[in-house]
């Protein structure tokens, strides 16, 4: 990317609260789940009294996190070309903040071009910046044509912005040898008031649910956890009061070894009962408060893959008849076109496979299945997985899962990772016969303190995995 090493002068400060953006658009909010549609007619760049958003759209699906070329979001804070990093004479630009994803291997030290670094500009140089100092979180997390990026704007970088009247910016996408490969239109924004609002949700108790309804979760649990540090699980399962949990990672546990858990820490009427992947080191595995049968007794693999497909199905003696209930952790890693995203391809083609011979088998009409899929690639698992599985012989229908007090599709998080938040995790289900009045992704540190009394839950919960609880209440369609 060709840009001057001429720095000028900005004064460093300890705070920044970026500034609002006036635009003509209908001050509605922004949901960040990869979905543009409500962006309609607004500028490319916009915010709220809380957030930063930024859309663009590169048009070549190229996983953005996937190390195939960099990603630079340049931001003037104060629309003034003589502070900050100057870049370019054809587009002048002093650029204050800096945002690479998927970052050259000399910026970061490392042989592999991967996750987010952020760069703010000052007068003797410019400061490193983690995707938490200022809250990067991009949807979708997959390879698409176009993206939407948000920033918190108290994020600690320069206060001296927060007094601006205006903000530019541009998006440029390099190779690996600094090369140009697309450049964004140049995008500008008049600052406050806020241009949209922030969604109305808020961070009070997660309800109960609805009568009648079936509350699946889903939930990675970090390389079995919850035998090592039961409490902050317990409380989650306690609160949220699943009937049936599909869990990933939890390696190494016989059926007989996680009822033994749940009915030390999360006690109900009855007892649970489980089914486990019949593997080893497969990690996934279905708990119930309802009666439950392992559908299929032996692994099942993808093709070339030696190692069996992590993936378990239970057949659930839930009310209103039995549900096919399947838990499913895709290979990790990669990104669009690599061997890892065609192993999850090949290993959601054998799921879906398998699962349609058990719906045939049990003449089964009712279907969920979720976990950790992994799409870091690109989306094709996800459609392979559920093609053809409802009752109507359509699809299985992904459910809306945003974080509970916020408005962001986002089931992951790892503050020490290089890797900004993303969406991992997913389930899906049969609309042909349930309905989905309330789905929801439980991050604790959004709850407000009275909240999270109600509930029993401490702010700091969800952090006991770096995924975050997923949940969807199932109710039967009338």
């Amino acid at each position: 990317m060709a840009r001057s090493r001429t720095r000028v002068s900005t004064p460093l400060a300890l705070v920044v609260i970026f500034p609002a953006l006036s635009a003509s658009a209908q001050p509605t909010p922004i949901v960040l789940d990869g979905d543009l549609h409500d962006w309609d007619a607004r500028p490319a760049l916009v915010a709220s009294a809380e957030h930063l958003y930024l859309r663009f759209a590169p048009g070549s699906d190229v996983t953005l996190q996937g190390g195939q070329r960099t990603t630079h979001i340049l931001l003037d804070l104060d629309a003034d070309a003589a502070t900050g990093q100057a870049f370019s004479t054809d587009n002048p630009l002093g650029v204050d903040l800096e945002i690479q994803i998927s970052p050259p291997p000399d910026e970061i030290g490392a042989e592999l071009s991967t996750g987010v670094r952020a760069w703010v500009y000052i007068a003797d140089g410019r400061l490193p910046l983690s995707h938490t100092d200022i809250g990067v979180a991009f949807a979708p997390t997959y390879a698409a044509d176009a993206y939407e990026l948000r920033l918190d704007r108290d994020a600690a970088v320069l206060a001296s912005f927060s007094k601006a009247d205006r903000v530019r910016g541009l998006v440029v996408q390099t190779d690996e040898n600094g090369k140009e490969l697309w450049r964004s239109d140049p995008f500008e924004g008049v600052l406050d008031p806020p241009a949209i609002t922030d969604p109305p949700v808020g961070g009070g108790p997660v309800p109960h649910a609805p009568p009648g309804a079936i509350r699946v979760l889903s939930h990675n649990v970090l390389h079995t956890r919850p035998g090592e540090s039961p409490d902050a699980f317990a409380r989650l399962y306690h609160a949220l009061a699943p009937d049936v949990i599909l869990l990933q990672e939890w390696d190494d546990w016989s059926a007989e070894k996680l009822v033994a858990w749940f009915d030390e820490h999360v006690p109900i009427d009855g007892g649970w009962h489980a089914v486990a992947h019949p593997g080893e080191r497969a990690g996934v595995a279905v708990v119930s408060r309802f009666p439950i049968t392992l559908a299929v007794d032996e692994p099942i693999h993808a093709e070339g893959v030696s190692w069996p497909v992590r993936f378990v199905a239970a057949v659930v003696d839930a009310p209103g008849g039995p549900l096919l209930a399947g838990s499913i952790h895709l290979k990790c890693c990669g990104y669009a076109g690599s061997s890892e995203d065609e192993q999850r391809q090949d290993e959601a083609r054998a799921i879906n496979a398998l699962v349609k011979r058990v719906l045939d088998e049990h003449d089964l009409a009712r279907c969920v299945m979720g976990g950790d899929l992994n799409l870091v690639g690109s989306r094709p698992p996800l459609d392979l997985l559920r093609a053809n599985l409802d009752a109507d012989a359509t699809d299985l229908e992904p459910a809306r899962t945003l974080i509970w007090g916020d408005a962001a599709a986002l089931t992951w998080t790892d503050d020490h990772s290089a890797f900004s938040p993303g969406r991992l995790d997913w389930i899906v289900y049969s609309d042909a016969v349930f309905e989905n009045p309330f789905a929801c992704v439980v991050e604790t540190e959004r709850l407000t303190p009275d909240a999270l009394a109600k509930m029993g839950l401490e702010r700091e919960d969800s952090r006991a995995s770096d995924h975050m609880p997923v949940v969807v209440d199932l109710t039967p369609s009338e």
